[in-house]
Order: C-alpha cells, then structure tokens, then sequence
C-alpha cells in the first residue's frame, strides 16, 4: 500500500493569510492637495466667474513748467476682466452582491471589500486631478513616444493609473482629432509603459495626444493647469484674456535651460522673477519648487559634484557616505515640492499665495434625494446584482499673478530616469 502524500493532507490543512493587503500603486497627490489646503476655495455658481486684473497702471509722467506750462491731461490704470468656468470630474465605483456578502465580516476576510473599494475610489480621485492639473487646460495627459502591439511608451507614466480608460486624439480639433478610447491595464513607470487591456488600435502614431476620457479634445476646454498658466510670450488667452493685448503683462518668466540645470539658471530665474514684480513680492508670494524625481536628482548633483569628504585620523572601520538620507529640501532656499506626477525635464517656480480654486460642486458622492448607490439593470430589465457609485466635482483652477511665477524648461534628465 502507498505511504499517504501531502495532496491527500490538503483538504485539512489550515490556510494562513497574511492580514495586511499590500498596494502597490501610487496614490499621492502633492501639487492638487496644496491647491485644495489653501482657504480661498470660492463656491461658485453655474455662471462664468470674472477675474479682475489691472495690467497697465497710470502712467502719464514727466517733468512740468511751473511757470505757466500745462500739466498734461493724465491718465488711468487699465483693467480687464479674465473668465473662469469649472468643468466637472467623475469616478465611480462598482461591486457585486456576492463581494460584499463574502466580505462583511472580519471572519470572512481581512478587508471589507465595500468599504475598501470605496476608500480607494476616494483616495485615487486626488491622485487623477494632481494628473489634469499638470497640463494645458485641453485635458491632455502626456503624449505618447512610442507605440507598441498593447502598450504605449509616454514620457510619465505616473500620469495614469490603472483601470484608467484614456481617449486617444491626433490633434486637439475636437471630434475631428478623435482616434480611439482605451483601457489601461496597469501602469510601469520604470519603463515609462502604459500596458492596455487590447491591443493598440490601428493608425495610433508617435506624438498623439492622450487625454482624460469624455474630453472634448479642444484648447482651453477642460482644467487649466501648470502648462496652460506657466506659459511664456504673447500667444493664447490667459483667462479668455488675449495675452498679445497686454504684451508682457500674461507671460511667464522662463529660461530654457537646454542642457545641466546649473544654479546660475535658477539665479537667473529667480532673478527675472524679482525684476517683473520686486524682491518683496516674490519674498512674500509663498513661492515653492515644484520637480518631479529627475529634476531633484538633477539639482543635487550639483552638490555631489563639489562636496569634500573630511578623514578623520586614526584607524577608521568603514568609509565616509557619500550620499546623504535625502537630497536637499530646498532649492535655493525655497521649499521644494517634489511630485512623481510632474511633468519630467521641468522645474516650475510657483507662487501658490496667487492660486486659487473655484468650486461649483465640492467633490462629494453623486446623490439622488439622498441616494448615493444604485442598482445595475440585467438584460432583461431586472435588477442586476451589482451597485454602482460615483465621486463628482465642478471645479477650476486660477492663477491671479503669472509674473511671479517662472518655469525653467528643457532640462536634461539625468541618466537612469525616464528611461534616459
């Protein structure tokens, strides 16, 4: 007779999980929750928001005859209103019946898979609006490098999360410029690779556009965000305000670096800031760094480059770190905020004391006279086993001083980032 194996042991064997549920997804959102920390958040209406700027001031002077000569006739500041309206955000969130019963208890599982499932779609929600704030105000997300048979190569692919479905334009002519929507599978951000759930529908090329689904794939339609405020010359709106109206007076400080971020670039920088509005502004602007990883790295090699390491005499049992915990927390002495979200090979000088957020709907569940899950409906019109519910939000971004911000473009990144 056989000697009893472990398989026949198995249907007594105790199973052992291990009651921690590791995420292994990015789910921070540094440049959005410091917009949504500040305490001018204005709840507005349905209506366009005016924005009131004076961008020419009074400025009829000269020297004067006293002896009888005329004192000119004297002119006024010239003000002009800018325009804001929100635009309107979703997430929802879905579970069966059987996942909630198998769930509800601590005896049955180690999460609440209700519970879990919307405490995810709330704390992910920040992370998609930290994503849309990066960019232009057309809603764009990143634009792809490289196609692939089910992936695409962007140039961040922090941007996206997965279960993300993405709309896909050639350009941003609205329908016109539509190509496909697809689903992301999940995100690699080491090999800066959005893997798909199909493959990548045909005709999708090198530098389309990839943009939150539901856009309406045009200029100035959606969130405005770093790209569209922290913009340089005379060309587009600021706010529905024609910027070549008011040469200078809607444009943002830049220096391209074009090579190594260097701190004479960030002198400079700062110093063009300080000629556009003086050194008391700037000093009192709440002005803070906002870089992704690469340009962290970039701005601490210039400290590694220089450093001197002392050795102290006598018998030593290991050699001196030449790395410290972390790299500088400050740029030039101001605060650096360091977001995975941001756009690589970029550093923006933002001065947060001037932005502001407008809110017609405070993100909140979608409710119906109270209810907040719904039912899905089968085939045959019965009701589904399946709810459903959805995280909303009307907001907008503004920025009332784009002189005192500044941004330094076209930065190398370093090896080893970004797949560079």
């Amino acid at each position: 007779m056989a000697a009893g194996n472990n398989a026949q042991t198995i249907a007594s064997q105790l199973e052992y999980v291990r009651p921690e549920l590791e995420e292994s997804f990015l789910v921070s959102a540094k440049l959005w929750s410091r917009i949504q920390q500040r305490t001018d958040i204005k709840p507005v209406s349905s209506r366009t928001s005016r924005i009131p700027f004076t961008p020419i001031q009074a400025g009829d002077f000269g020297q004067m005859d006293p002896d009888g000569g005329g004192l000119g006739v004297g002119n006024a500041p010239i003000e002009v209103p800018g325009a804001l309206s929100c635009v309107y955000f979703r997430q929802g969130g879905a579970y069966t019946a059987q996942s909630d019963w198998a769930t509800d208890s601590d005896e049955k599982a180690i999460k609440r898979f209700v519970a879990y499932t919307q405490d995810m779609v709330s704390r992910t929600f920040a992370g998609f609006m930290d994503a849309v704030a990066q960019g232009d105000g057309s809603n764009t997300l990143d634009t792809i490098v490289t196609v692939g048979t089910n992936y695409l190569v962007v140039n961040n692919a922090n941007f996206f999360q997965s279960q993300q479905k993405i709309d896909i334009y050639s350009a941003l002519t609205g329908v016109a410029g539509f190509v496909a929507t697809v689903q992301i599978q999940t995100v690699d951000i080491a090999n800066t690779t959005l893997w798909l759930t199909a493959a990548v529908p045909a005709g999708v090329n090198q530098n389309y556009f990839l943009l939150v689904t539901g856009s309406a794939g045009l200029a100035n339609s959606g969130l405005l965000g770093l790209r569209y405020y922290q913009q340089g010359g005379n060309a587009g709106n600021y706010m529905n305000i024609l910027r070549s109206s008011f040469p200078g007076m809607f444009s943002t400080p830049y220096i391209p670096a074009n090579g190594a971020l260097t701190p004479s670039i960030v002198r400079a920088m700062l110093g063009q800031i300080i000629l556009a509005k003086g050194e008391d502004e700037a000093e009192e602007s709440d002005l803070v760094v906002h870089m992704n990883v690469d340009m962290d790295a970039a701005w601490e090699n210039n400290a590694l480059l220089v450093q001197r390491v002392d050795i102290e005499g006598g018998k030593r049992g290991e050699s001196a770190d030449m790395l410290a915990k972390r790299a500088p927390g400050t740029v030039a002495g101001y605060e650096k905020l360091l977001n995975p979200r941001a756009l690589p090979g970029l550093i923006d000088f933002l001065a947060l004391k001037h932005w502001f957020r407008l809110e017609a709907k405070a993100l909140d569940l979608y409710d119906v006279d109270g209810q907040t899950v719904f039912p899905a409906y089968a085939a045959d019109g019965s009701v589904a086993t399946k709810s459903m519910f959805w995280l909303v939000m009307g907001a907008q971004i503004g920025n009332g001083q784009p002189r005192l911000g500044a941004y330094i473009p076209n930065v190398t990144i370093p090896r080893n980032f970004f797949g560079h």
